[in-house]
């Protein structure tokens, strides 16, 4: 391995495993103390029960057909840049991750379980080494097409199952899923999608077992089908800006916001000033919960490539659900790429209400910018 590379590399995992050690809350603040993450091994509080063949969703709480509820998902890169809108299918993900990258933009990932019966995914963009890890709390398959230097280790080690397309770098790239449209006016960057058909065929090739450990312990908690988490004493909290106005934290860029309707308790997301709107059905990107997930992060070289570390010992969060704030802290207890949990300040797991989530990934540095009304 080249000296330049393996010092770049060497910083990526100094940053996942010391960067969540900056600024900690004190003692005081939050109790540390071991019993706090008594039963996250069983996490997952609402069982697996089958009923009418359905189970729990991991991942909204909601009823799903046991094929796909017990099924791994897919983790799938997805273009938000102003250029490449409108996306396709990010209305039919579970769980969406919008993380900072270069150019102080944002990419987005969504965590997919129903996706076989959808027209097309996409545009597919790149991989960035943080998006990856952020997948394996879901123990997700994950599927990109380009990637940057950092990630090409850990693409080609075997150790994660991993679609990816043949760009330079990449040893084992998938043959069947990619292809492109025609969208006249959009950059050639722009036509790639992911097609279902074809990621039967790759995942067959590949040999990856698709399904569910017995021993995943989930990600969040949800409150019982049928009821509400009301968080009656906690702030309001209706309109959400993770990058405010500013340019440099990536999310200001992007002019991202969520605004709260009431009536359906859904948090609607607009870009650019826009409604973000999902191409395959007409409808605006709408969320039951919101997550702000701090992170340490740091520039990586000159064409401003950044990391974020994925691990967490009381970084700040903040979860947004039925137009309410509660304000705590994120863990992963259990190492590198096991699932962070949400804890409020009183040390007790934040409860979700059933639904699709959108969690933020917010530059630390930048804090002080979010905007929360």
């Amino acid at each position: 391995m080249k000296k330049g590379k393996l010092f770049f590399l060497l910083l990526v995992f100094a940053i996942v495993f010391t960067g969540c050690k900056k600024n900690e809350p004190d003692e005081e603040e939050y109790n540390t103390e071991d019993e706090v993450f008594e039963g996250d091994e069983t996490s997952y509080s609402n069982g697996r029960e089958v009923k009418d063949g359905k189970v729990r969703s991991y991942f909204t709480g909601e009823w799903i057909d046991e094929e796909y509820g017990n099924r791994r998902p897919l983790a799938i890169m997805m273009s938000n840049a102003a250029s490449a809108l409108p996306m396709s299918g990010p209305t039919s993900a579970s769980v969406i991750y919008e993380c900072p990258v270069e150019k102080r933009t944002t990419r987005w990932m969504g965590i997919f379980e129903e996706w076989d019966d959808l027209e097309r995914i996409g545009s597919v963009r790149s991989c960035r080494l943080y998006f990856l890890h952020f997948a394996q709390e879901y123990d997700a398959v994950y599927a990109h097409f380009g990637q940057a230097m950092y990630a090409l280790e850990s693409l080609n080690s075997g150790e994660f199952d991993v679609l990816s397309g043949g760009t330079k770098g990449i040893e084992h790239p998938v043959t069947s899923m990619y292809d492109r449209i025609s969208r006249p006016g959009k950059a050639y960057e722009h036509t790639l999608y992911a097609f279902p058909e074809g990621i039967h065929k790759d995942i067959e090739k590949k040999g990856y077992d698709m399904k569910m450990p017995e021993d995943y312990s989930g990600k969040f908690t949800f409150a019982p089908i049928g009821e509400i988490e009301e968080y009656e004493d906690y702030p309001d909290a209706v309109f959400l800006q993770p990058g405010g106005n500013g340019g440099a934290n990536g999310f200001g860029g992007v002019k991202a916001t969520f605004e709260y309707n009431s009536e359906d308790r859904k948090y609607y997301r607009s870009s650019y000033g826009n409604p973000h709107i999902d191409e395959l059905t007409g409808e605006q990107v709408a969320v039951t919960n919101v997550i702000f997930q701090y992170c340490d992060g740091a520039v990586l070289d000159e064409n401003d490539y950044l990391h974020f570390a994925s691990q967490s010992f009381n970084n700040e969060c903040i979860v947004f659900t039925n137009g309410k704030m509660i304000e705590g802290y994120w863990n992963t207890a259990e190492g590198l790429g096991s699932p962070a949990r949400y804890y409020d300040k009183e040390n007790n797991r934040v409860v979700l209400n059933n639904g699709k989530t959108f969690i933020c990934i917010v530059w630390k540095d930048y804090a002080d910018e979010v905007v929360i009304q």
